[in-house]
């Protein structure tokens, strides 16, 4: 379970609170709360397929590739950025430099990848080998978004970031935290949750 909190200059915060389950690639993503979001369902099959559950019209809408990189539910990461969780599948590496404590690799999308972005520069962990930043660059060259992953927790050989903030250069450094209250990991979750017909059917 996740409260995301996204803060934009001169508004007020927005806090959403949401359940996810995750299998390989797939992911299905609950909304808990506000009440306005509650009963929203997402699922992720892959970095081109995901599907939105909207429980106040009872459908299943397909999220276009061209729009993407438009903000996932109000916050400042994208449905790209959501729908992506193995980077090796849609980007080709370099290694920019390293030292005894990180490794910082520029990722460019191999030719056959449809994305937003120019081009990534990762930091990565040594003691981990998973990303403390990653910075998004436009086709211009641009650095357009931070994204920070923090206060790392392993269990049972599984370790992810307790915190992760992603600050939108683009819009006045507005930025959304991602922070884990509750996590379970091999919890043998069926693959028949990530579905479009169980999605359709709201549950």
């Amino acid at each position: 379970r996740f409260s995301a909190v996204t803060q934009e200059p001169g508004k007020s915060p927005r806090e959403m609170t949401f359940e996810v389950q995750n299998q390989g690639e797939k992911r299905l993503v609950n909304f808990e709360g506000p009440s306005d979001m509650k009963g929203t369902r997402v699922l992720v099959l892959s970095r081109q397929q995901m599907w939105v559950y909207l429980p106040a019209y009872r459908k299943v809408r397909r999220v276009a590739s061209h729009v993407k990189q438009q903000g996932f539910m109000g916050t400042t990461y994208s449905d790209e950025d959501m729908s992506t969780s193995r980077y090796g599948d849609a980007y080709e590496g370099t290694t920019l430099r390293e030292d005894e404590a990180s490794i910082s690799l520029k990722l460019v999308p191999k030719s056959e990848t449809k994305t937003g972005y120019g081009h990534l520069e990762i930091d990565v962990r040594r003691d981990l080998m998973l990303p403390s930043e990653i910075r998004y660059y436009n086709t211009e060259g641009q650095h357009i978004k931070t994204e920070t992953r923090s206060d790392y927790d392993c269990a049972e050989k599984v370790c992810t970031p307790s915190v992760l903030k992603m600050t939108d250069h683009t819009r006045n450094d507005a930025w959304t935290s991602l922070n884990v209250l509750e996590r379970k990991v091999n919890q043998g979750v069926s693959t028949s949750l990530f579905s479009v017909r169980n999605l359709e059917r709201g549950r």
